[in-house]
C-alpha cells in the first residue's frame, strides 16, 4: 500500500496525475491504476477526476489529513477508512433520476428515511441526461436505460407498466374501447431522453403526426390528460393514481429501471443506506401494479 499512498499524496499535492507521474518516474496509467487500487482497499473514494485535475473528496480530505507527519501515520489508513465507511454525515448523498422517480417513487417516502437515518443528508436532482458518476455528478443513479462501464455496479429494480390514459373531460361520454385512434389526440415524451420506446410505438403504429403535445416531463403530461387535452402514454402507478382512464391498445412498452453506483462507493455506509432505501421504494410503489 506504500506505493499507492505515495501516488496519492503526489496527486493530491501536484493536483496533476501528469505532475505526479513526473515526479515517481511513472506512467499516467500507473498512477491511475495504482490510485484505484488504494480506493478499491480502502471502500472510499478518495479522489474526483476533473477535465483540470484532481481534487479530494470528503473522505479523501480526511484520509489526506492523517498523512501528514510521522511515517507511522501511514498505518492508520485503514483504521481511519473503516471509520469512515460507516460514517454518514460527511456530505449529502446525490441521487439523479427522472422527474417521475424522484417525485413519485422516492418522494413519498423520504419523511420516514429521513427520520430514521436522522444523520444522513439526501440531494435529489432531477435529470434527463446520464450523469456522470466517475466525476462525482451524482453518487447514485437511477437509469432508464442500462449502462456499460467497467467501474459502475448496477441493480436491476423492479419494471413497471404503462399505458395509454384519458381524462373524462377528454373522452366526453365516449366508450374507451371504440375509438378511432387516427382521429385522437396524443400527447408523448419528446427527444430530450433520445430514442426511446416510447416514440418507436408511437411510431410503429402510424400516430407520430397524431402527437400534439410533447414534453420532457409526465407530470406534465399528466395534467394535460386531466385537463382534456388529449390520450397520453405514462406509467400506470402515476394514472392510476390520477384517476385517469386506461384505454384499450396493442401492448405498450414496459420500462426498467437501474440502479447505478460506482465500485468505490460499494462499502460506504451512507451510500449502502440510500441504495437500500431506493431498493424498498421501488418495491412499495410498484408491487401493486
Amino acid at each position: 500500500m506504500w506505493d499507492d499512498l505515495r501516488c496519492f499524496v503526489s496527486s493530491v499535492e501536484t493536483g496533476s496525475f501528469t505532475e505526479t507521474a513526473r515526479q515517481l518516474n511513472l506512467s499516467v496509467a500507473t498512477v491511475s491504476r495504482r490510485l484505484e487500487k488504494l480506493e478499491s482497499a480502502l471502500g472510499l473514494r478518495l479522489l474526483n477526476r476533473r477535465i483540470t485535475g484532481v481534487e479530494l473528496t470528503a473522505e479523501g480530505k480526511i484520509i489526506y489529513g492523517n498523512l501528514a507527519g510521522p511515517a507511522e501515520k501511514f498505518f492508520q489508513v485503514e483504521r481511519i477508512a473503516a471509520t469512515l465507511r460507516d460514517g454518514v454525515n460527511l456530505e449529502p448523498v446525490v441521487i439523479s433520476s427522472t422527474e417521475p422517480i424522484i417525485s413519485e417513487i422516492l418522494g413519498p417516502r423520504l419523511a420516514n428515511f429521513l427520520t430514521s437515518n436522522a444523520e444522513l443528508r439526501l440531494t435529489l436532482s432531477v435529470s434527463t441526461a446520464n450523469v456522470s458518476l466517475s466525476k462525482r455528478e451524482a453518487d447514485i443513479a437511477i437509469r432508464l436505460n442500462r449502462p456499460e462501464h467497467d467501474n459502475l455496479m448496477i441493480k436491476r429494480l423492479p419494471s413497471f407498466k404503462q399505458g395509454l390514459y384519458a381524462s373524462d373531460a377528454y373522452l366526453n361520454g365516449r366508450d374507451p374501447s371504440t375509438l378511432n385512434f387516427q382521429n385522437e389526440n396524443f400527447l408523448g415524451m419528446d427527444n430530450s431522453f433520445g430514442a426511446i420506446p416510447e416514440a418507436e410505438w408511437f411510431s410503429k403504429y402510424g400516430l407520430a403526426h397524431q402527437v400534439v403535445l410533447k414534453s420532457s416531463s409526465v407530470r406534465t403530461l399528466c395534467t394535460a390528460t386531466l385537463g382534456g387535452c388529449g390520450i397520453s402514454m405514462v406509467p400506470k402507478f402515476i394514472a392510476e393514481r390520477l384517476g385517469l382512464i386506461e384505454i384499450p391498445s396493442p401492448p405498450v412498452p414496459m420500462r426498467t429501471p437501474y440502479m447505478v453506483f460506482h465500485r468505490d462507493l460499494r462499502k460506504v455506509k451512507r451510500i449502502v443506506l440510500a441504495r437500500n432505501w431506493i431498493v424498498e421504494c421501488f418495491e412499495q410503489t410498484l408491487g401493486k401494479y
